[in-house]
């Protein structure tokens, strides 16, 4: 199922309860067209899952509980091929179909959510988990929604709560229409990233710093849960925040353009060099914000203010750094 992971991840991931099965009874069984059913239950071919389980939920003698979990599989591929309207419809019918189905009601939350409705994404996301008090993953895009409306102290109620039920085993990843179904460590990475990321918003970066540290052991391909814990100790005012990120780029666990990040943090490279790299808007926007990050540590504010201005007006508006660079903006501001 599709669960949009926007402030949590540095990319544009949808954290998805892919896993979501259709369960048959005895007699559901001869109803069904098999390969229909295989392929409404398989997500590796998103097309032919939408085509099947087009035909499952548009079979008026099968059982609406049957039915409403054709519609939220379809909706997933909906969702993943960036058909929002069509996913949210799917969603919404599945609901209608069955009103418990716990599923859909998440699904229909993160639609609502990506297109900008997020009083009703709070509410789908609630009783989503009304009816599975165990669901990290709602939990997870609840705490997203309000992290967007500057609810930080929910938000971190809601990951909190999330990091302690465990990694959702249901959870996929969806991203440039491709489904991604990530290991345990994976997940419970990014829900300890987001919970950073609301502490970093609210100023307790010690506690961000943390967190990051606790996703960057979990897991941390690109290495940007390294970047963003120095980050957040340089923050602190720690007199080592870039002790573990030199360790990282000795060891060479960044790659590319998170290196050029990483070197730009531990002062190996400057600014200037760091934009130099930069090879297209979201990597220069990134730069204006690190470059930020480096200037309040030589404690020159002005500088880092035209650093964070421009990575606001520069970076999407999904990204960390954007949010970051409004909430330092802020706190600059205000000295």
């Amino acid at each position: 199922m599709p669960a949009n992971s926007a402030l949590g991840l540095h990319r544009v991931y949808t954290a998805i309860l892919a896993a979501a099965s259709i369960v048959l009874s005895a007699a559901d069984v001869f109803a069904v067209d098999p390969q229909d059913l295989k392929q409404c239950e398989n997500s590796d071919d998103v097309p032919r899952m939408i085509a099947a389980c087009t035909n499952l939920s548009q079979d008026a003698g099968l059982p609406a509980g049957l039915r409403s979990m054709a519609l939220l599989k379809r909706g997933f591929g909906n969702f993943a091929l960036g058909h929002i309207d069509a996913a949210e419809a799917d969603f919404s019918e599945a609901v209608r179909l069955n009103p418990k189905n716990n599923y859909a009601h998440h699904e229909l939350g993160l639609t609502l959510a990506k297109k900008g409705e997020p009083a009703r994404a709070i509410a789908s996301l609630t009783e989503a988990i009304r009816l599975d008090p165990g669901s990290a993953a709602s939990r997870i895009s609840r705490g997203q929604v309000y992290l967007s409306e500057d609810r930080l102290d929910d938000a971190i109620q809601d990951f909190t709560d999330a990091i302690k039920l465990g990694a959702d085993k249901n959870t996929a990843f969806t991203k440039e229409q491709a489904v991604d179904r990530p290991e345990a460590n994976r997940v419970a990475a990014d829900y300890y990233a987001n919970r950073a990321n609301a502490y970093y918003l609210r100023g307790s970066f010690d506690d961000a710093a943390s967190d990051y540290d606790q996703a960057a052991r979990l897991s941390d391909p690109e290495g940007y849960n390294v970047i963003w814990g120095s980050v957040a100790r340089t923050q602190a005012g720690s007199a080592d925040a870039a002790i573990v990120l030199s360790a990282a780029l000795d060891k060479g666990q960044l790659k590319d353009w998170p290196k050029s990040v990483g070197e730009l943090l531990a002062g190996r490279i400057t600014p200037t060099t760091a934009m130099a790299a930069a090879k297209n808007a979201d990597q220069v926007c990134e730069a204006h914000y690190y470059s930020g990050i480096v200037q309040l540590r030589l404690k020159d504010s002005v500088s880092a203010q035209k650093e964070f201005a421009s990575a606001r007006d520069g970076c999407p508006k999904l990204f960390r750094e954007y949010h970051a660079a409004v909430a330092d903006l802020k706190r600059l501001q205000s000295q």
